[in-house]
């Protein structure tokens, strides 16, 4: 039989008290008693522990009809941040959330990508100003998330596969070394599903598919991601879809990524918002392209659901302008494609619509803070 000490009986009740009133806000000491089954001295402790490290305040006082009113608690939800950027080719989006995993501040660099410690030179600089302009204190700073376009080492350290950005083998030193917090790279798709696991954290069993400038994918299963021995589950962009199709940066002919990527609606276009918006005028280059990828989208949402029949969440850089029209469309021709079942209703739009990437790769420094609560 496993045994516990009276001081890990101490630090599970602190992470009680602190995971009540963080779900819990302008809560009561009586309320937090009440829920935990433990006693009003043992609350007063650890809400005295928990003031002094500045991880809660009080938030006023409840309403009452009789007697004194209580004192309401709530964490401070900006006690601790994390920080995520979305490296791009030619730009890249860096945030900072709070506890809550919403978005504090953000900012969008025009600089262009390349795998020199010039080019980190000026990340780490312009992350440095960033802080330092929305005045983010060192000690608030639980780790930097940098969200980039190929498959990551398990412990975030390196690229083992950046084609896109023309940077296998990168090391995280590159940018690390001028912060005092873990930093790590997480792959872009991956952190798009992170955001949308907190967002509905319902969820259990789903593939997600990121359809963002360049395709990806996430396997989410008992609410967690699955990543695979060498972290390349999900990587749904090289799954073939047109055999002997279009040339994949990949060096294979005829995958996913060609055809269902944003990439892939840009050959007259500069960016996403030019191309939706020439479709919005009735462009017949851009109708017939977009028939074109809800077809080919179609073909693979099919594919995935016979492999695993799972709810498809449709996130990424394209999904903010598909209309109800554009859903219905696509669930209309899978259901032309499917063997087995006429219901589709199983393909829905994420919840995540905006800084899905750079906020997911923040979440997961929040995740561990807010789990590990009880090492303070």
């Amino acid at each position: 039989m496993e045994q516990f000490s009276l001081t890990d009986i101490k630090k599970k009740n602190l992470s009680d008290v602190y995971h009540y009133i963080y779900m819990n806000p302008s809560c009561s000491k009586q309320d937090i008693a009440t829920a935990l089954s433990v006693s009003l001295p043992t609350v007063s402790q650890h809400l005295t522990t928990l003031e002094s490290e500045q991880l809660i305040e009080k938030c006023g006082r409840l309403s009452s009809s009789v007697g004194r009113r209580a004192n309401a608690y709530q964490i401070i939800s900006d006690a601790k941040i994390a920080i995520g950027l979305e490296i791009l080719p030619h730009t890249t989006h860096i945030l900072s959330i709070n506890l809550y995993g919403k978005m504090i501040a953000k900012e969008t660099l025009p600089v262009s990508f390349e795998a020199s410690a010039a080019y980190f030179s000026k990340l780490k600089k312009a992350v440095k100003n960033f802080c330092q302009i929305n005045h983010h204190k060192a000690e608030s700073i639980l780790g930097i998330g940098l969200g980039v376009q190929g498959l990551i080492s398990p412990d975030g350290s390196e690229l083992t596969y950046g084609k896109i950005l023309d940077c296998t083998g990168m090391s995280i030193d590159l940018f690390s070394d001028a912060f005092h917090v873990p930093c790590k790279f997480v792959h872009d798709a991956e952190c798009a599903c992170t955001s949308e696991l907190w967002e509905n954290p319902d969820i259990t069993d789903a593939t997600y598919i990121s359809l963002g400038y360049h395709l990806g994918g996430a396997i989410i299963v008992d609410g967690q991601l699955l990543t695979g021995a060498t972290g390349k589950s999900g990587t749904f962009e090289h799954m073939t879809l047109v055999p002997n199709g279009l040339d994949c940066y990949c060096g294979r002919k005829g995958c996913a990524e060609c055809y269902c990527s944003g990439n892939s609606l840009l050959s007259d276009c500069d960016n996403l918002d030019e191309f939706f918006s020439r479709k919005a005028t009735g462009d017949p280059s851009c109708l017939a392209k977009w028939d074109e990828y809800l077809r080919h989208l179609s073909i693979l949402i099919n594919n995935l659901h016979m492999v695993l029949e799972h709810t498809v969440i449709l996130g990424g850089h394209v999904t903010p302008y598909f209309t109800e029209e554009d859903m219905e469309y696509i669930r209309s021709c899978v259901a032309e494609r499917s063997t087995f079942d006429d219901d589709t209703s199983y393909i829905i739009p994420g919840k995540c619509r905006t800084d899905t990437v750079a906020t997911g790769a923040a979440l997961p420094f929040i995740k561990d803070f807010i789990e590990g609560i009880y090492l303070i």
